[in-house]
């Protein structure tokens, strides 16, 4: 079984699944793309939703492997932090419209716990969870921030990101990984700017196992309806600060 050819479906496939949803596309508009009969794509995958799910776990494993690269001990929290998104955003150049289909098909995110996917989404989100609770435990984060709720904010503007981004991702990963660690680490506000007081911590439900989708996410949370709105605030708020900064650098 040729490996060109089996990488060749999955590419063609993963660009008709994000414009047209996987049940909006037929074997055949993939054998199509690919010059080959229908009856042939059989030989490689068993279905539509086989090649769907080989081309999320392929992503997945890879973004994997690239976190793993992060956790050197020798690195700051930031350091990794920073790493991350890097790693993010090359992941995401190397496998185009991966995180689209998985952000759209909600039944590839519905998986059983002891699915493919949904092991690598959960090691995923323990790669951030980690890095940002060094941070804490050494002083280098704040405190005062609930961790889970940073968890969201900062793994759903990275791939926020990555869908605005798409067609020029690869050539502008850098800057926007400076934004987005930028933003979240730093702040946006001048360096001699006043801070608000801080407020008191409170307890946030386990975070939804979901590479994207904070609306996924916050529905499946256990919080009161008063925590749930000003998260999807802060969300809001946060997506609008880094488009701003991109059509500021592309103006």
């Amino acid at each position: 079984m040729s490996t060109a050819r089996r990488d060749e479906i999955l590419l063609h496939a993963a660009q008709l699944f994000c414009e047209r949803g996987v049940a909006g596309t037929t074997v055949r508009d993939i054998a199509d793309a690919v010059g080959i009969l229908s009856g042939s794509l059989y030989h490689y995958f068993g279905s539509k939703d086989a090649i769907a799910l080989e081309i999320v776990v392929t992503f997945l494993d890879d973004l994997n492997e690239r976190y793993e690269a992060t956790t050197d001990p020798a690195l700051s929290a930031r350091e990794r932090l920073s790493q991350m998104v890097a790693q993010s955003f090359a992941a995401a150049a190397d496998h185009p419209f991966a995180t689209e289909i998985y952000q759209n098909e909600g039944w590839l995110s519905a998986q059983p716990a002891e699915s493919r996917i949904a092991t690598s989404v959960a090691r995923a989100h323990d790669f951030w969870r980690s890095a940002i609770g060094l941070g804490v435990a050494e002083g280098e984060l704040r405190d005062d921030i609930d961790p889970e709720h940073f968890h969201r904010m900062i793994r759903e503007s990275v791939w926020s990101t990555v869908r605005l981004s798409r067609p020029t991702l690869r050539e502008s990963a850098e800057q926007l990984r400076h934004e987005l660690i930028t933003v979240f680490l730093d702040g946006f506000a001048s360096p001699g700017a006043a801070r608000p007081a801080a407020g008191p911590r409170r307890p946030v439900a386990p975070v939804a196992a979901d590479v994207g989708s904070a609306d996924r996410a916050v529905a499946g949370a256990d919080a009161g309806a008063d925590d749930l709105a000003e998260l999807r605030r802060d969300l809001r708020e946060l997506k609008d600060a880094v488009r701003a900064l991109q059509r500021g650098r592309e103006g």
